[in-house]
């Protein structure tokens, strides 16, 4: 945008802003509002007027009609500017969280985020943080105002367990399980079609991640969620792929490995 970019254009623009909301006769108290010396002040008067913006009424420096509607012209697309940026940045004035402890109405709460889902926690200091709307008890949900900051987020594992055709393989033994489940622990389970589904139970585990498999996973992980995925082993390679898609465009990639219950 011209405004932003062009110092010159937005200078302008403050100096009739400055005239219209407030009263001048001198270019000395123009130059300390704006920051600027009183040369550089006269210059810009010199030429506002020169372009018909800005008069000498009695004494006292004012926008003419053609000043007001070029202050006004300028603002709308400066409005507009914003709120174009505003919805493509996706820029969240309020949210809703997990109450992590008893929350009163007006408290400042430090938003986290566990187990994938936004947790708000009353007087506890993090990173964002904002003011609940209204009280809610441990594990209610509660709307929070005034954000500040970016949650701290790492992201999850994901390891992705190779599973052999059922005609090529026998139920998962002892070793393999403790190789697999091994430093594993809190990993949520997920499982890609029923041969999945059988090996996490054969290692007794319970799927929480059964249907739109792959990018619920990719989620959970952007979310901070450690992933143990069982995939039939023809379709291993689609998921690393999706990965990889997913860590194109993300600043914090998601890590992830492969291994085999075979």
């Amino acid at each position: 945008m011209e405004l932003l970019r062009n110092l010159r254009e937005s200078t302008r623009l403050l100096f009739l802003h400055e005239v219209t909301s407030s009263h001048h006769t001198r270019l000395r108290t123009i130059a300390e509002r704006l920051e600027m010396t009183v040369q550089g002040a006269s210059e810009y008067a010199k030429g506002l007027q020169r372009d018909g913006l800005l008069a000498i009424v009695d004494g006292e420096y004012r926008p003419t009609k053609k000043g007001v509607q070029f202050l006004h012209g300028r603002f709308r697309e400066l409005r507009s500017f914003v709120e174009r940026a505003g919805r493509t940045m996706a820029v969240v004035e309020t949210t809703a969280a997990l109450a992590g402890n008893a929350i009163r109405k007006g408290d400042r709460v430090g938003l986290f985020m566990e187990g994938g889902f936004l947790v708000a926690h009353a007087d506890r200091e993090s990173p964002s943080s904002g003011i609940a709307v209204h009280a809610a008890s441990r594990g209610g949900a509660v709307e929070v105002r005034d954000l500040t900051g970016i949650v701290g987020l790492r992201p999850g594992r994901i390891v992705i367990v190779r599973v052999p055709q059922p005609s090529e393989r026998r139920a998962a033994s002892s070793g393999a399980a403790s190789r697999i489940l091994r430093g594993r622990k809190g990993f949520t389970a997920a499982a890609m079609d029923v041969v999945g589904l059988v090996a996490a139970r054969e290692l007794g585990l319970k799927s929480r991640i059964e249907f739109g498999v792959v990018p619920s996973v990719i989620e959970a992980a952007e979310r901070g969620v450690d992933i143990l995925l069982f995939a039939p082993d023809q379709r291993a390679a689609e998921v690393v792929e999706a990965i990889e898609a997913a860590n194109a465009r993300l600043e914090d990639k998601i890590p992830y490995e492969t291994m085999s219950l075979g």
